[in-house]
This record gives C-alpha cells, sequence and structure tokens, in this order.
C-alpha cells in the first residue's frame, strides 16, 4: 500500500489567519502575529541592555564606597582594640556612636 507523500510545507487556515505547517511541527505565524511579538522581543532586549548597563554602573560606583566601608571598620576596630569575634557592631550615623552586641557562641 502506496500512499501519498505529504509536500511540506502544508497551508493551513486557523480561525483568523492561515499559516504553513511543517514536516517538524513548526509553523510559520502570519505576519499581524510575528510584527507583535518581534516587536515585544526587542523592547525586552533594549530593556535588558539598559539593566546591564545600570548593573554595571552602578557596580562600578560601589566599589570606592564598600572599600571606604571597609576601611573604616579595620580603622576603627585597630585603633578601639574592637574584638570582631566577640561582639558584632554597628555604627548609627545619627548620634555617630558604634554599638555592640554580644555575639552568642556556637552550639
Amino acid at each position: 500500500m502506496s500512499g501519498k507523500k505529504i509536500k511540506y510545507p502544508i497551508h493551513k487556515m486557523g480561525k483568523y489567519t492561515g499559516y504553513d505547517e511543517y514536516e517538524d511541527g513548526s509553523i510559520e505565524v502570519a505576519p499581524r502575529y510575528y510584527g507583535k511579538i518581534e516587536n515585544a522581543m526587542l523592547q525586552e532586549a533594549a530593556v535588558d541592555a539598559l539593566l546591564k548597563s545600570v548593573t554595571e554602573q552602578c557596580r562600578n560606583l560601589l566599589i570606592p564606597v564598600m572599600e571606604a566601608r571597609r576601611r573604616f571598620w579595620k580603622d576603627v576596630t585597630e585603633d578601639y582594640s574592637f574584638d570582631p569575634n566577640k561582639y558584632s557592631y554597628a555604627y548609627d550615623s545619627v548620634r555617630r556612636v558604634v554599638t555592640k552586641v554580644l555575639k552568642e557562641a556556637p552550639e
């Protein structure tokens, strides 16, 4: 029994538009749809690029900030003989004081 070979793509009709179906099951959508998705994908890529740029810039701005914080804690720990193994320290910028809290011993 020899059947008729199907020739792809097969043109089909949806509810509103036609489309082509290929042998692997993929379909080529109508222009009314691919224009919408391609526009959305371009907008998404633009937002992703902007977010990446802002993130990189913020990271670059934070590097010296984090270094200044590290230097501050290193200097006051050394100057005031803080014990970071025994206490946790926090800086209160309103009162300009460092507070300490006894760390709990590990169980």
